[in-house]
């Protein structure tokens, strides 16, 4: 028999199903560290003074880029590109590889084989071309192999909790025997 209640109580609660279909860990508890490790970087290198300007900008480009983060499992190619644009923009290799990186996981897992694999090629493109954007000078060895490396880790362990996500759901429901 249903139970119906007239006033919401927290007897009425049990029976109600959980309105969002993630747990709200698994969506925030990433982003956390990712946050706090910009935060204290950005603390750790302000410049006092004149910086000051600089110091806002970068402050910007993390919230803009924890936003994203947290609105992941929604679109999460648009939350990759939120955060791949800030990154091409802005020339924070410290405090935004790591975003990249967490979106770039979220697409592999939540989106196909071809939406992941146009996805990695293109956070590899603007990995490689940003530092030549803004006029840097990097290794080959230093940088270039470190950050593909990251966005090939990435894919691989976006499309291993797909897999085994997929696992978990059966495939066709299982009929009896004898029907």
């Amino acid at each position: 028999m249903p139970n119906f209640c007239v006033v919401f109580t927290v007897a009425c609660m049990v029976d109600t199903p959980p309105r969002l279909g993630r747990s709200w860990v698994h969506v925030v508890a990433p982003v956390i560290p990712i946050m706090v490790l910009g935060g204290v970087w950005i603390a750790l290198h302000a410049p006092g003074g004149r910086g000051s300007a600089h110091t806002s900008f970068q402050v910007l480009a993390l919230c803009e880029a924890g936003i994203a983060l947290l609105l992941r499992h929604r679109k999460p190619v648009g939350a990759l590109a939120g955060i791949l644009a800030a990154y091409a923009l802005v020339d924070l290799d410290m405090i935004m590889i790591l975003p990249v990186f967490l979106a770039l996981v979220t697409v592999a897992d939540l989106r196909g084989r071809r939406p992941a694999t146009v996805a990695a090629f293109a956070t590899g493109a603007v990995v490689i071309a940003m530092p030549y954007m803004h006029g840097d000078f990097i290794g080959p060895f230093s940088y270039v192999a470190l950050h593909l490396t990251g966005v090939a880790l990435s894919v691989a362990v976006g499309r291993y909790l797909r897999s085994r996500r997929l696992s978990k759901q059966p495939i066709l429901p299982s009929v009896p025997a004898g029907s």
